[in-house]
């Protein structure tokens, strides 16, 4: 099995476990009101992902919750009751050296709990290494948490904490403990390197947005100030309307002056017009007169 991909150092494999078919020697801790179950690839058994953090059809363990009822305790009391699911690891002996826990994990939906990463060295109790919370989108992600060398030995224990109210779940898949790796390198990656995955429940909101870069071809409208934008588009509405006002005005002062010289032409008719008629009186009254005489 291949190491995480980010170490840059070849690392010493204390263990590995996909569980492909078992649990690999970790036991799952007595617990009447969760437990941590491997997946086998039947839908109808949890609301979790299809795939494991490969991608492909594959097992992987999850945290399933059973209703019990208490009598001692009231309603109140069960809603406030947080279920717990453990896996803890065989006994470690490394008093000289820091080993490194790496892990992929999915947790998707609505109260979805806790996932820890404890250091146990007595039967009961333990430190929490590592630790994350709520909802962290329809993705595998990759955890690492560094092991403190002890003197003594000790166990890795793999926590789920829920409550009842939870309709989510949580998933872990292919853990190692590896050997020989700087401090630097056993922590989370900052970008999740697993795709989105298929899962059982509706999405609670969109997670897959994705934006482009700031300065990208398209999105230059983007880097402007908006006072600046709104200062251009004052400026070309200015120019289209000036354009408009300008060819209402020709067309007003062209239609202006066909009217005053239509207006003279008419007058100029109408005298010459008038002067024919007074023209062809004076002729009709000379011819009476001449004829009289």
């Amino acid at each position: 099995m291949n190491t995480p991909a980010g170490f840059s150092l070849a690392a010493y494999l204390w263990f590995a476990c996909n569980f492909d078919f078992s649990y690999c020697g970790w036991s799952r801790e007595s617990g009447a009101d969760a437990q941590w179950l491997i997946h086998s690839g039947d839908p109808a058994v949890h609301s979790g992902p299809k795939l494991d953090h490969t991608g492909r059809p594959g097992n992987f363990i999850y945290m399933q919750l059973f209703d019990t009822e208490t009598p001692s305790k009231t309603s109140e009391d069960e809603d406030e009751e947080e279920k717990v699911a453990t896996l803890a690891s065989l006994p470690i002996t490394a008093p000289d050296a820091d080993l490194c826990m790496s892990f992929w994990y999915h947790m998707f939906g609505e109260h979805a709990g806790s996932l820890r990463i404890k250091q146990r060295k007595e039967a009961v109790g333990g430190q929490i290494l590592w630790t994350v919370s709520g909802h962290q989108g329809s993705r595998w992600k990759e955890g690492r948490v560094l092991l403190p060398h002890s003197s003594v030995s000790y166990q890795v224990v793999v926590e789920g904490v829920a409550d009842r109210r939870s309709t989510a779940h949580i998933a872990v898949d292919n853990i190692q403990i590896l050997d020989g790796l700087d401090t630097d390198e056993c922590k989370d990656p900052e970008v999740p390197t697993s795709p989105p995955t298929e899962i059982f429940i509706l999405p609670l909101d969109s997670l897959s947005q994705e934006t482009s870069e700031l300065g990208g071809p398209g999105n230059m409208l983007k880097t402007l100030d908006p006072i600046l934008i709104t200062i251009i588009a004052m400026s070309a509405l200015g120019v289209f309307l000036g354009a408009i006002c300008g060819v209402v005005l020709y067309c007003a002062c062209s239609q202006g002056s066909m009217t005053d010289r239509n207006l003279s032409a008419l007058e100029n008719y109408n005298f010459e017009l008038v002067d024919g008629v007074k023209l062809k009186k004076d002729k009709m009254n000379g011819q009476s007169n001449y004829s009289e005489a």
